[in-house]
Order: structure tokens, then sequence, then C-alpha cells
């Protein structure tokens, strides 16, 4: 009768030894799904790590960063080399051109000399001119392409960067995925395999009670059948105590499954929470790496884009200068030719009339003398007629005395020459007294004439002058009539629209936005006049939501060059204002811009 109770108590001891051998086992697989969560931790630090090690990329990023501030210090030091060299040598070019011109004016002294200085001088100022724009050209085009080149840089590191960050975010998911599903398993899989473990050995264990208790049953039924009744409550008893142990075991067991499902829904969340807060700061890293990449892209861009204003608004403020100084200077020279226009006219007309009157004067002289001499040379022709008559009649006398006295004697030898002696006389008179009064009349007269041919000359001379004058003065209005028209054909908003179209055809730049368009498309063109009808035609060209640009082209004459340039570029569209992304022009393959909308 003692053993029966013995028995039950020692199959509830070994049931509860079964169930702390349960207890225990559930430990070791609570302890195994611990080691395999760190191992789990510790395969996610060393992808962490593997991410990590990404931080060559943003070593990458700084240099090619230093490299662009190096070169944007070497191009900015180059650039004001560039530009104290020029200055140093217009500077220099300018005195020279100063002094030359002050030797020159100086030593001048006739209009021949002042036109070969201004044909000089315009020279040298189109050769200076052809020189400075071709520096300017030359500095523009550096401009444009180490614009170009930091463009591309900044494109290829963008996107080197955003694929490395793309890889490494896909090796991280796909890592953290495997890694989760994995421990997902792992952990449903050890769960189901201890919770049938479980069942089995408590059914195992129920059913060895059960069958030992239906057993011992039996033979306490018949070997103890008289004593059934007085243990019934004890058995009972057991019963109940053994009941009330199975529901604690029960919910020992419950309790500890909700621990462990507890704990490793904790420990989940807590690496779904690191992994995410982990993730989370690489992203944002990343975003902020971005930014800030954007951010002195955009800098750069703004610093670049108001270096070439102000280097555009300086050339421009110079170039006006110079053209407010030589217009000055050409209305002082233009003035200054008027008055000595003036002046010599004043001095022509002056001249012509003290030569009238000294023409008068010299005409009266000489028709004076004239008649006196006139009158002198018939006194000396009347006298040497008379002495003539005598010698005449003296001859004839003696002729007939010789022939009265019959004798034809000889002439003495003193007296032979006396006739020839006698007749000199008169003709050194007649000689003497016409050769000296003619000698000064015409030697005067001589005078007269050299002076009437001077005056002519001279007169000749200013009425050239004075024609030339007058041929300048009318080309000069023709020019300023020219001008006009142009200008009031200009001023006409759709031809002057179509003649800066024209003229950007022309430029380099036509070819420039051909060869932006064969990476981006066909833009979107619209072309209006800034500030007007009467100002300058704008074309803005949008690539999509890719890039912009927007040039100037002034057709107007007399605009130094650049006439067609770059005004404004960057990357957002919307930056440009609204009126001007709506299309009213269209672009061939060419670059070629006309007015009017491409059908699409």
């Amino acid at each position: 009768m003692r053993e029966g109770p013995e028995d039950q108590t020692a199959g509830l001891a070994s049931s509860l030894e079964a169930a702390g051998a349960l207890i225990e086992s559930l430990e070791e697989e609570v302890a195994g799904l611990r080691r395999d969560l760190d191992a789990a931790t510790a395969a996610l630090r060393v992808a962490q790590e593997q991410v990590g090690g990404r931080a060559d990329a943003g070593r990458e990023a700084e240099e090619l960063r230093a490299e662009i501030s190096d070169l944007k210090r070497r191009h900015s030091d180059e650039q004001l080399r560039m530009s104290n060299a020029h200055i140093n040598e217009v500077a220099n070019v300018r005195r020279a051109l100063e002094e030359q011109r002050r030797a020159d004016v100086e030593a001048a002294a006739s209009e021949t000399r002042v036109e070969a200085l201004k044909e000089e001088f315009a020279r040298e100022r189109a050769a200076l001119q052809d020189l400075h724009k071709a520096e300017i050209e030359a500095l523009r085009t550096d401009s444009e392409i180490w614009e170009e080149e930091l463009r591309t840089k900044y494109r290829e590191q963008e996107e080197r960067h955003e694929a490395e960050l793309e890889a490494a975010r896909r090796e991280d998911r796909g890592r953290i995925e495997e890694l989760e599903n994995s421990r997902d398993e792992e952990i449903e899989r050890r769960i189901s395999e201890e919770r049938a473990a479980h069942e089995e050995r408590h059914e195992a264990a129920l059913k060895a009670l059960k069958s030992a208790a239906a057993g011992r049953e039996l033979e306490l039924q018949r070997d103890y059948q008289a004593v059934v009744e007085t243990q019934q409550t004890e058995i009972e008893s057991l019963r109940a105590e053994l009941d009330s142990r199975k529901l604690q075991a029960d919910e020992a067991r419950k309790e500890e499954r909700k621990e462990v499902k507890a704990l490793a829904e904790s420990r989940e969340k807590e690496l779904r929470r690191s992994q995410a807060t982990r993730l989370a700061e690489t992203r944002e890293a990343a975003e902020r790496r971005v930014e800030a990449l954007r951010a002195q892209r955009e800098a750069d861009n703004r610093a670049l884009r108001a270096r070439h204003a102000e280097e555009i608004s300086a050339l421009r403020r110079d170039y006006e200068e110079k053209l407010a100084g030589e217009d000055e200077r050409r209305r002082s020279e233009t003035w200054a030719l008027e008055e000595r226009l003036h002046e010599a006219g004043l001095r022509l007309e002056t001249e012509r009339r003290v030569y009238g009157a000294r023409m008068k004067e010299l005409e009266a002289s000489r028709l004076a003398e004239k008649a006196a001499l006139e009158k002198d040379h018939e006194l000396a022709v009347d006298h040497l007629r008379a002495e003539i008559s005598a010698k005449e009649d003296r001859i004839e006398e003696l002729e007939e005395a010789l022939q009265e006295t019959g004798e034809t004697p000889e002439p003495p030898p003193d007296a032979a020459p006396e006739p020839s002696r006698a007749e000199p006389p008169p003709a050194d008179h007649a000689q003497n007294g016409s050769g000296d009064p003619e000698g000064e009349p015409a030697g005067r007269t001589e005078e007269v004439d050299a002076e009437r041919i001077l005056a002519e000359e001279r007169i000749e001379d200013l009425e050239a002058r004075l024609a030339r004058a007058e041929e300048e003065a009318k080309r000069n209005a023709e020019e300023l009539d020219r001008a006009t028209e142009s200008l009031r054909l200009l001023s006409e908003p759709g031809r002057r629209l179509r003649e800066g179209l024209a003229l950007f055809n022309e430029s380099e730049h036509a070819r420039v936005v051909a060869s932006i368009s064969r990476s981006f498309g066909l833009p979107r063109v619209h072309a209006d006049l800034d500030g007007g009808t009467t100002g300058k035609p704008t074309l803005t060209l949008l690539w999509g939501d890719v890039a912009w640009r927007r040039y100037v082209s002034d057709p107007s004459e007399g605009v130094p060059e650049p006439r067609v340039y770059l005004a404004g570029t960057g990357d957002d569209p919307e930056e440009v204002p609204r009126t001007e992304r709506q299309p009213n022009a269209r672009m061939d393959a060419q670059g070629r811009l006309t007015l009017g909308v491409q059908a699409r």
C-alpha cells in the first residue's frame, strides 16, 4: 500500500526532471539564438565597415575639389597676369603714341603732314583694336573651355559618386535583407523545432504517465481493491497536485516562451532600429555630401558668372570711355578743321581782294610805263630821222661839190671815218636813249608776271583745298544720313530681331549650342528684345530640365566686339522667367536660329 504513492511521487519527480531538462534545452537554444544574433551583428558590422570603406570616394572628391581650386587659382593668376601685361602694354603704346603725336604735331606745319599723321594714327589704332580683340577672344575661349572642363569634371564626379553610393546602397540592402531573411528563417525553424520537440516530449511523458497510472490502477484494483476507497482521497489529492504542477509547468513554459519571443523581438527591433539609424546616417551623410558638392558647384558657377559679368562690364565701360574720348576728339578735330576752313576762306577772300587791288595797281603802272616808253621811243625815232636827213643833205652837198670840181680826191685817213663817226653817235644815242628806259620796265614786268603767276597758283591751291573740304563735308553728311537710315531701320523690332538672329547664326556660338544639342537634344528657343523695342535682341535656349543659356546679339553698327556674347547660363530652368520659357523660335542641327515655333 505504501509503494503506490512512492511510485507516483517518483513519476512526478521524473516528469519534473524532464520539464527541467526541457527548460535547460530551451535555455541552450536561446543561448544559441543569441550567439546567432551576435554573429549576425558581427556580419552587419563587417558590412558597415565595408560601407565605410567607400570613404575613398570622399577622399577622391576632396582631391578633385583641391585640383579644381588649384585650377581656379592658376586660372585667376594667369588671367591677372595677362590683364596686367595687357594694361602695361596698352599704357606703353599710349605713351609712345602720345609722344609721337606731340612730336609730329610740333614738327608738322602743313596739311599733308596732318593727314599722314591721321592715317598713321588710324592704322595704329586699328592694329591695337585688332590685337585687343584677339586677346579678349582668346581669354573668352579659354574661359569657356575651362568652364566646360569644370562642368564635365563635376558631372563625371557626381555620376561616379552617385554610382558608388547606389552600389553601396544596393549591396547594403542585399546584405541586410539576406541577414534578416536568414535570421528570421533560423529563428522560425528553431522555434518550430523546439515547439515540436517539446510537444513530443510532453505527449510522451503524458502517455507514459497515463500508461503507468492505468497499470498501477489495475494493479491496485487487483491487489488492493479493498483499500481503494480508503486511498481514493489521497489519489484525488495527488491528481490535483499533479494537475496543478502540470498547469504550473505549462504556465512556466508559456512564460519562458513569451520571454524568448519578447527577447527575440526586442533584439530584432534593436537590430532594425540600429540598422535603420545607420542607414539614415549614411543616407544623410551622402545627401549632405551631395548638397555640399551642389552648393560648391553653384557657388563656383555664381562666382564665374559674377566674374564674367564684371569683366564684361569693365570691358564695356572701357570701350564706352574709349568711344566717348574718340568721339570727343573727332568732334574737336572736326570743329578745328571747320574753324581752319573758315579762316582759310576768309584769308583766301582777303588775299583775293588784296591781289585784285595789287593787280590793278600793277596794270595801271604798266600802262603808264608803256605809254612813257612809247613816247620816248617816238621822240628818239624823230631825232634819228632828223639826223639822218641832215646827213643825207650833207652827203648830197659834198657830191655836188665834187661833181662841180671834177675831182674825186680820196678822203684823207683822218676824214674818211668821219661820216661813220658821225653816224654812230645818233645810233649810240638812240641805243642809250631807248635801252635804259626799256630794260627797267621789262624787268618790272617780269616781276609782276611772276607775282601774278604765284598769286594764281596760291588761289588755285586754296580753291582745291576748299573743294576737298567741301567734298569731305559732303561725305560726312552722307555718312550721317546713312547712319541715321540704318538706325531707323534697326529701330524696327521685327527687323532688329531678325538681324540679331542672323548675326548669331554667323558667330561661333551657333556651333557651341549645336554641340550641346547633340547630347541633350534640340532646345526650346525664345527670342525677344531686352528693354523694349529699342533694346538688344536676347536669345534664351532651354534644354528640358537639364540646362539653359542666354545670349545677347547686338546688330547695331559701330558697336565694339563682341557683338554676340553669353549673358547667362545655369542648370535649373526654373531660374528663367516664365515668359522666356515659351518658345517663339526654333533651331536646326547646325545651331542656326529662325523665328517660328517648330512642329513637335
